[in-house]
């Protein structure tokens, strides 16, 4: 049964000359699981607003078309930050239940169903503004499933989220899809974890829908088309040009089988690495550290960061990763412990609108020049270019999609060259041909010596930029060494395509070390 329909939709925001969305037509059955996908600033985010009337009735502008729809229909911000209003989660949570007029038995009841299904009993008391971003993330999500909307838009709504708590929101939305008959639109661009889940694909570009259809369509328009929006084991599949794309690692795994026909092959990938003739940018002996809350957030921290190198660190939601990089950014003092840090340090927040002040891009990226009083400007083109953030330049950094600020606040750090770069959460709301770009630059400034200390929920990222990672739980560092040494041992700490090859082939961790073995194998065998 249909429950929404836009036909020839077009929308300009406030004195845009270009349409943000042009010419939608679009049917949305009841109970459909739908990902929708696009590079950043493509409109996805614009479309989704859309569904709950907060384009145009909020943003204004000019709309023409039609729009069909009774259902009420709940939204999960990009921004976390924009949807908590209230101090307290249980609170929040009721939030909008108290706003209608929702009786407070009922009330209860949804709150703590909702509490229960999210798995937020340990932060029901807490407060919203001390929780991390991606504790804040799950707060939204709770928030819009304790209003009992049958048709959810959630925007990345696992962007800020661990990979176990990715996994745990995606099986509840799953659950509510399957068990509930809940209609559910995605927008993500982490989409390995999501691809499986959805019965139906949207692809948007430019403002303009151009693929609607099932997976394993997508899966070979896109290959045709030449985007880059598969999921990392359907895309090796399709790279070796199989038409029947698996979409899971356990369909893959089974495909994978039949082409090797046997097990326990080795490969020549290094897994250590010697930093013994390297020198020491970061030393950090027993570091401790507790918030106002007596929250302690680190508990003994023993890291060494060489010159030159990139580090990943990865760990759960509020395990400290966040705290670790204010203090090697001086925004933090430890209670005890000892902290040396050689050189100029650039520092990138979670939230990129704590960097954006100025009226315009360019601005922004010159504000960070004349506070450090460098007065050469030519590095400010440059900088937006390697982006791909040039064609904004002019424009007010707070009108552009979530992926383009945050593109802009990283360009406002990496304009001034540090020879420390500390980077928490760049990839979010990148899409992969950003990341690609990211990781590019963050190689080149690897080779021109710098240091770069990443912080962020990307396995996939971490495994084609990383030289060591490092994982931190509760506080603590539970692990540090090559990307191979600990991205191959976890259960959620690796990739979809070392959980591909695992138990054929050892260390293999990105489609790159997999489609350069498969080759070989395949040329052996044809030897």
């Amino acid at each position: 049964m249909e429950i929404f329909r836009m036909q020839n939709l077009t929308y300009y925001y406030p004195r845009q000359k270009n349409p943000a969305l042009e010419n939608i037509n679009l049917s949305i059955k009841e109970g459909e699981f739908i990902l929708l996908l696009g590079e950043s600033g493509s409109g996805k985010s614009t479309l989704g607003r859309v569904f709950n009337g907060i384009i145009p009735e909020f943003y204004g502008g000019k709309i023409k078309g039609n729009i069909q729809g009774e259902i009420e229909v709940g939204m999960v911000f990009q921004d976390p930050e924009k949807q908590l209003v209230l101090d307290k989660v249980e609170r929040e949570l009721a939030f909008g239940l108290e706003n209608i007029g929702i009786e407070y038995p009922v009330m209860k009841k949804r709150v703590m169903e909702t509490l229960s299904f999210l798995n937020m009993w340990d932060i029901k008391d807490s407060k919203t503004y001390e929780l991390s971003g991606g504790q804040k993330q799950k707060v939204a999500v709770g928030a819009a499933l304790s209003m009992g909307h049958k048709f959810l838009v959630l925007d990345e709504p696992t962007s800020q989220l661990d990979p176990a708590a990715s996994e745990e929101i995606l099986h509840i939305l799953k659950r509510l899809n399957e068990d509930l008959g809940y209609t559910l639109l995605l927008i993500e661009q982490r989409i390995d974890r999501c691809f499986h889940l959805a019965d139906r694909v949207l692809f948007m570009e430019k403002g303009c829908l151009v693929f609607d259809g099932s997976p394993q369509d997508f899966a070979l328009w896109n290959n045709t088309n030449r985007k880059h929006f598969l999921p990392t084991v359907s895309d090796f599949f399709v790279k070796l040009g199989d038409t029947d794309v698996p979409v899971t690692v356990k369909e893959g795994k089974r495909k994978l089988k039949n082409l090797l026909q046997q097990q326990g092959i080795k490969n020549e990938i290094p897994r250590n690495m010697d930093n013994t003739h390297k020198n020491k940018v970061i030393e950090i002996d027993r570091l401790y550290f507790t918030y106002e809350n007596n929250k302690e957030a680190l508990k003994g921290i023993d890291l060494t960061v060489f010159k030159g190198e990139v580090l990943g660190v990865l760990g759960e939601n509020g395990s400290g990763k966040s705290t670790l990089l204010k203090h090697i950014a001086g925004l933090l003092k430890p209670d005890r412990g000892r902290l040396l840090v050689e050189g100029e340090v650039g520092y990138l927040s979670q939230n990129p609108n704590d960097y954006l002040f100025n009226d315009t891009v360019y601005e922004e990226l010159k504000f960070t020049l004349d506070n450090k009083h460098i007065n050469h400007y030519a590095s400010i083109d440059k900088t937006l270019k390697d982006l791909n953030i040039y064609q904004y330049k002019d424009k007010n950094p707070r009108d552009l999609s979530g992926g383009e600020k945050q593109r802009v606040a990283l360009a406002s750090i990496l304009v001034m060259e540090p020879e420390v770069l500390l980077l928490d959460e760049p990839t979010r709301g990148l899409d992969r041909c950003l990341k690609d770009k990211l990781r590019e630059f963050m190689l080149k400034l690897k080779s021109k010596g710098k240091t770069i200390i990443l912080v962020t929920h990307d396995i996939e990222f971490v495994a084609k930029v990383c030289d060591r990672v490092c994982l931190i739980f509760d506080g603590s560092v539970a692990q540090v060494g090559s990307k191979y040494d600990v991205l191959t041992s976890g259960l959620y700490y690796s990739t979809q395509i070392n959980k591909l090859f695992s138990g054929y082939v050892d260390n293999i961790l990105t489609l790159e070390d997999a489609l350069c073995i498969t080759s070989q194998f395949m040329k052996e065998r044809v030897i």
